[in-house]
């Protein structure tokens, strides 16, 4: 039979109140802290199950937070879609009527002038912007697709390139035209340079370098604006004087740089024209090939001194010389991706031949030479233009339809997960509440059988 002694009792007491303070210590953190597991020790196999569960809601938090962005980022790609349907379908109409054949070059004019807004318009849909970066520009989200540039051409740069070197971007101009060879100076109608050959110039903007370009860095001026080019230092119309006469009506003299006799091979000929779609200036009649080329008999056919000849400034669609083909992705579930931006190409088309830019300047250039085939052409490829656009509206609107559906599910599932979690962690307050009580009335009673056993000793008995 053991020995019980005071101090035998002594710790039995003591061991015991702190057993129940422990317990009401833990049931008090649990009411305070609305979780069952504080730390790994109050539950390892519960901790760890917890854990895994946590992060399995953070990664649902942040696969929700990327749907977010990508339906605000797809939203404004779709309303950029329907405003550039708004503008070929406006554009097309526009097209369908100006093909009658009732209308009359001033009335194709006043068209012309209502399709430029819609191009410029065009062109700001396509630097459209999410969050202050560029939505059709792939990953190069700090630079514009397409932007209006003021460009200049001035032959002098052009002529730097020499004639018989390979050189990336065809910029140098013809060495020789072709002399007539039946030209007969005594004779008016002759002409000194061959009539069936006319003369095609590439333009370049040398009013800007452009650093992605191989030297000398100047973009091509394609995409022109029509009505936007001037030429400078050149007296030439895009058809010559038709009346012969002055602005007061008087007949002009023959010695007039715009006098053409009726009987001349150019008179009913324009002396240039301009391809606004490739940026090509196209020289026709013998007085705009003397504008580039020399006449006299020793050098005629080889190019003028270059600072004789003329400059041209313009308006054009500069198309970003970046390859801007790159794909943006966010993650909208477990080993799940969704490509959330629209490439330029895909939206516009390459630009080589073709993209939506030039074939809203054919259409422009038809009205302004008053073509009724470049027009009715124009009608077709304004529709091609539309159904590229339309193409990728339906692509993005069913991305929109995916994510709706993922974010659905990954709601379920995070609602899945937290009370799974809930189970292992949270605390029933009912349940704890009462356990306090209990716990706090035998810590009491504890504490009073203590007290009244520690006021005994030895001496008590004596």
């Amino acid at each position: 039979m053991a020995r019980i002694t005071f101090q035998t009792m002594y710790n039995t007491t003591m061991r015991n109140v702190q057993r129940n303070a422990n317990k009401l210590n833990t049931l008090e953190e649990q009411i305070a802290s609305g979780q069952k597991i504080n730390r790994p020790s109050d539950n390892p196999v519960g901790f760890t199950n917890a854990l895994t569960y946590r992060n399995m809601l953070n990664s649902l938090a942040q696969q929700r937070s990327n749907m977010d962005d990508s339906e605000i980022y797809m939203n404004a790609l779709e309303r950029g879609h329907k405003s550039m349907n708004t503008i070929f379908e406006r554009s097309q109409e526009l097209a369908v009527q100006a093909a009658s054949d009732t209308l009359t070059n001033e009335n194709r004019i006043f068209i012309q002038m209502e399709i430029r807004q819609n191009l410029e318009q065009l062109v700001a849909q396509a630097q459209t912007r999410h969050k202050d970066e560029f939505i059709f520009s792939g990953k190069w989200t700090n630079q514009p697709p397409y932007e209006i540039k003021k460009g200049e051409v001035s032959f002098n740069a052009m002529l730097t390139v020499p004639v018989n070197m390979p050189n990336p971007n065809n910029i140098a101009l013809p060495t020789n035209i072709g002399w007539n060879p039946d030209y007969d100076v005594d004779d008016p109608t002759s002409t000194r340079f061959n009539p069936d050959e006319t003369v095609s110039i590439p333009l370049f903007d040398n009013a800007y370098l452009d650093p992605n370009l191989r030297p000398p860095n100047n973009p091509e001026a394609q995409r022109i604006i029509p009505g936007s080019l001037e030429l400078h230092g050149l007296n030439l119309l895009e058809r010559p004087n038709r009346l012969g006469v002055d602005a007061n009506g008087e007949r002009l003299p023959e010695d007039h740089p715009d006098y053409i006799d009726m009987n001349h091979p150019d008179f009913n000929k324009p002396d240039y024209e301009i391809d606004y779609e490739n940026g090509r200036l196209i020289l026709l009649s013998d007085r705009a090939k003397a504008a580039f080329y020399n006449v006299d008999d020793a050098n005629v056919g080889t190019l003028r001194d270059p600072a004789d000849m003329p400059t041209i400034t313009f308006d054009y669609i500069y198309r970003n010389s970046l390859d801007m083909t790159g794909e943006i992705y966010r993650e909208v579930d477990s080993g799940s991706t969704i490509k959330i931006n629209c490439n330029r190409d895909d939206v516009f088309g390459s630009g080589n031949p073709t993209d939506s830019f030039k074939e809203m300047i054919s259409l422009m250039q038809g009205l302004m030479y008053n073509d009724q085939k470049q027009i009715s052409e124009g009608i077709e490829r304004i529709d091609d233009a539309r159904k590229r656009n339309l193409e990728q509206q339906v692509v993005t609107g069913s991305k929109l339809n995916r994510v709706d559906i993922v974010y659905d599910r990954n709601l379920d599932v995070s609602i899945n997960n937290t009370e799974a979690r809930s189970r292992i962690e949270s605390v029933r307050l009912d349940e704890a509440l009462s356990q306090f009580a209990l716990a706090d009335a035998v810590y009491s009673a504890s504490l009073q059988a203590a007290a009244r056993m520690m006021r005994q000793t030895l001496m008590n008995f004596l």
